[in-house]
């Protein structure tokens, strides 16, 4: 008897617990920066990203994107000159262009960026939930200058799994505004 209760209170101690799903942890070099420089502005971008598509629209301006390989992100960049053109429109259709994911969001919020050295000024839009684009920005002088960029995953992903990308990418995108500079100025 005392034989069974033995191997009955061992044997009872293996208690098994589930672990909860998780994520890869995603850990990033260490980067450098790289110099785009067009000829209306110049930034400076981590070397982890390439420069790639630029294109040439049929109005003035141009598109152009930094690709992400390791993360299968791309950030997509807009450049239009504000020449005869009315920045209020150009605004709203920024405007419309983060809050068109509100159906999905589960919230947007708005940082302003200002820096009056570099005649910058800007919005970043973080937008929370399983979207297909999670932070937009736009960066503009209010005279001459409108640069806009949108940051798209090349699958569909969770929030919650590229929530450590997201931020590094947020990151590269505050830096991309602090060292804007616009030629014609």
């Amino acid at each position: 008897m005392l034989c069974l209760f033995i191997v009955l209170s061992l044997w009872s101690c293996n208690e098994y617990t589930p672990k909860p799903k998780g994520y890869q942890r995603v850990v990033r070099r260490q980067v450098e920066d790289v110099k785009f420089s067009g000829t209306e502005f110049s930034f400076l971008y981590p070397d982890d990203a390439c420069m790639e598509s630029l294109i040439s629209v049929a109005e003035p301006g141009y598109w152009f994107s930094l690709h992400y390989r390791h993360y299968n992100a791309t950030l997509h960049f807009t450049y239009i000159p504000l020449l005869n053109r009315n920045l209020n429109e150009i605004l709203d259709d920024s405007y419309r262009f983060a809050y068109s994911h509100v159906s999905m969001a589960q919230g947007i919020s708005q940082t302003q960026f200002s820096d009056s050295l570099h005649h910058t000024f800007g919005i970043i839009y973080d937008i929370h939930g399983s979207v297909a684009s999670p932070v937009q920005f736009y960066v503009t002088d209010n005279i001459s200058n409108f640069l806009r960029g949108s940051l798209y995953f090349d699958q569909m992903v969770k929030a919650d799994s590229v929530a450590q990308v997201v931020s590094f990418i947020r990151k590269d995108i505050v830096h991309i505004m602090e060292s804007l500079e616009w030629e014609n100025r």
